[in-house]
């Protein structure tokens, strides 16, 4: 019993830290291209959120099992060529549930392949540690990546006068620039960053206390 809540607060403990805390995306700076460059609607968000999920777990699992079997200096190769082979049928569960979406995102979605998150959780991560963290930092990097990307979308489509009924910005197409995401993000991160340095001021008064 105690060993499973042990487990159950370590995997709660990773996924929160790569969700929020140490959000890939705005903390690492990973995974930039495809938040920045095609998430500028929902309807894209949702297909590389998927793409992500069908991508990450797959090939963090294969890494954890088979990663030390290889040399260090072969592993991003690896991982590259896995995530490859994974592409096609994500590509395809992607497709099947949100038709033509993997075609509107032309290369960024083609370019989900070799995403800075994926292959370093796969190539530097998953081969140290056991199945269940490789699995709750896969799920927190997914709703990491999810929530980011999401946020970016709504902000962007309501920027546009997308669906939301609202008044659009006096420049429209700009928002769907790649320069408009990367702003974005770097609201984003200040965010996350002020409360990381809440967080720590928070325990060390409570250390000091």
């Amino acid at each position: 019993m105690k060993k499973g809540r042990a487990y159950a607060k370590g995997f709660g403990k990773i996924f929160c830290n790569s969700l929020f805390f140490r959000n890939p995306v705005l903390i690492g700076a990973l995974g930039l291209f495809p938040v920045a460059a095609a998430g500028y609607s929902v309807r894209n968000a949702e297909a590389l959120s998927l793409l992500f999920v069908c991508l990450a777990f797959p090939t963090g699992i294969l890494f954890c099992l088979v990663g030390k079997c290889l040399p260090q200096w072969i592993r991003p190769g690896a991982v590259l060529a896995a995530s490859a082979a994974v592409y096609i049928p994500a590509a395809r569960l992607t497709e099947s549930l949100l038709p033509g979406s993997v075609t509107a995102l032309g290369v960024a979605g083609a370019l989900m392949v070799c995403n800075s998150i994926i292959v370093s959780r796969a190539e530097g991560y998953a081969p140290g540690h056991i199945w269940i963290a490789v699995i709750a930092d896969a799920a927190g990097c997914s709703a990491g990546f999810a929530s980011v990307i999401f946020l970016s979308a709504v902000l962007r489509e309501w920027m546009a006068g997308g669906p939301w009924g609202m008044d659009a910005m006096p420049s429209r197409a700009g928002v769907t620039m790649p320069f408009a995401g990367f702003l974005l993000l770097g609201f984003f991160a200040a965010f996350v960053q002020w409360a990381n340095g809440r967080r720590v001021d928070r325990a060390l008064k409570k250390r000091a206390g």
